[in-house]
């Protein structure tokens, strides 16, 4: 694989977003053979650094009068764009500069024009085999002359690349099918250079779940959006790759080496794939669980800075991972492990009434004579205190939910027996004790 830093344009390049895009290629496990960080036979693999290769091969156009000098201004490109909207015809660019004389061309650079350069597109029909769509053509008439090099010597596009795939030995460009045009564009200049033409496949874009090409508003759209919302890097593989892709054996959740080992580009449909958040959050928990435990708590650290360093942070996690859905959310799910809140008005009604008060009171006397450190020990002093009341007709919730509202003000979060074992016998204790305070005023009259 060859990464290219396709450059030309300098308002939308930089290193920063050129380093920000490689940077994003690693997270997911991607590398590449050659590139601008690694080198390799074809460098540079900057378009920005590759300006004197394409100006030979425009000189080779131009001396072969397969390409001409356009002396259009971008207002007049721009008036005849709407002319031939209002007029229900393609936008074509007319020829106007096609067959200037030598003294006409003279004039206008006398004016101090700086031309563009165009390819003279030739009569006939272009035709290609995709590896997904099958036999594509484009009758005569539908491509006008295009520019290969603007009016500032910088190449464009559909140049650069041709230049570039023919230079660097590319066999395979697999890219989107709104390119199909400009496919057929590549191949004549591949011709007109004298260069063999890749094999090519262009597969469906990505809708949301409206129909309506993907954007923003159906979700985030940069890698880097869903790196900073707690989405794994081995979840977008995986689910980019169901894309208009299924294994043959039936299985969603895959690691990148089983990806790498079942993928076969020709069991691709071309229907369009619809983007679904849903099933990426359903896809980013299976793989949560599937970590390795200590790979996971290493990654969960970063989104968690306030309860890393806490000695039972493997626990705590443990006790979250069901739920998670992504790693941004892991902070508000250990907010129970934090200080007790002031209980709301739902969640204060089971510290209310004797029940309650007998409850706290006897957990706190267990826990006193009791030693916590692990969640098997935590469920022992539970099922002591559900013994103790075993005969007094308590439902599970009445005993159960008191402790929980005592020990964090909130009537959900993790399993009880992990807030114990988390908080320990002493502070389990102490907040017991605080609670059973405020419930005894309670029952003053």
């Amino acid at each position: 694989m060859v990464l290219r830093v396709e450059d030309t344009d300098p308002a939308r390049s930089s290193r920063e977003l050129e380093e920000s895009i490689l940077d994003d290629l690693r997270w997911l496990g991607l590398f590449w053979d050659e590139g601008p960080d690694v080198g390799g036979p074809h460098a540079p693999y900057r378009q920005s650094e590759r300006g004197e290769i394409y100006r030979e091969h425009a000189r080779r156009l131009q001396a072969a009068d397969l390409a001409y000098p356009c002396y259009c201004s971008p207002q007049e490109l721009e008036e005849s764009k709407q002319r031939a909207l209002a007029e229900g015809r393609t936008p074509l660019y007319g020829g106007t500069c096609r067959d200037l004389s030598p003294g006409e061309r003279e004039a206008r650079e006398a004016e101090g024009i700086r031309p563009a350069l165009r390819f003279r597109v030739p009569q006939g029909e272009v035709a290609f085999q995709d590896l997904l769509h099958g036999y594509v053509r484009f009758p005569p008439g539908v491509l006008g002359d295009f520019i290969i090099v603007r009016s500032d010597g910088s190449a464009g596009f559909n140049f650069s690349v041709v230049v570039d795939d023919a230079a660097m030995g590319i066999t395979h460009v697999i890219r989107g099918e709104d390119h199909l045009t400009n496919t057929a564009r590549h191949i004549l200049l591949f011709d007109a250079l004298g260069y063999p033409v890749p094999i090519y496949l262009h597969h469906s874009l990505l809708l949301g779940p409206d129909g309506a090409k993907m954007s923003k508003r159906h979700g985030a759209t940069a890698v880097r959006d869903y790196r900073e919302m707690g989405y794994l890097p081995q979840t977008i593989t995986n689910y980019l790759a169901l894309l208009s892709w299924s294994p043959p054996e039936g299985r969603e959740v895959l690691s990148l080496d089983e990806l790498v080992r079942l993928f076969d580009i020709g069991d691709l449909s071309a229907s369009p794939a619809v983007f679904d958040m849903q099933r990426l959050d359903w896809l980013n928990g299976r793989h949560l669980r599937a970590m390795p435990a200590g790979e996971l708590l290493e990654t969960a650290r970063g989104f968690a800075p306030r309860w890393s360093e806490h000695p039972r942070f493997p626990l705590m996690m443990e006790s979250v991972l069901d739920n998670l859905v992504t790693l941004e959310e892991l902070p508000a799910y250990l907010e129970p492990y934090g200080q007790p809140q002031v209980p709301d008005e739902h969640a204060a009604e089971w510290l209310r009434g004797e029940v309650a008060a007998r409850v706290i009171e006897k957990a706190a006397e267990v826990l006193a004579h009791s030693r916590v450190e692990n969640v098997r020990e935590a469920d022992d002093v539970i099922g002591e205190i559900k013994e103790f009341f075993a005969d007094k007709d308590l439902k599970p919730k009445e005993i159960l939910m008191p402790l929980r509202v005592a020990l964090t003000g909130r009537d959900k979060g993790p399993a009880l027996h992990y807030l114990i074992a988390v908080f320990g016998g002493r502070e389990c204790i102490d907040r017991l004790r605080r609670a059973l305070e405020r419930t005894e005023q309670d029952l003053q009259p």
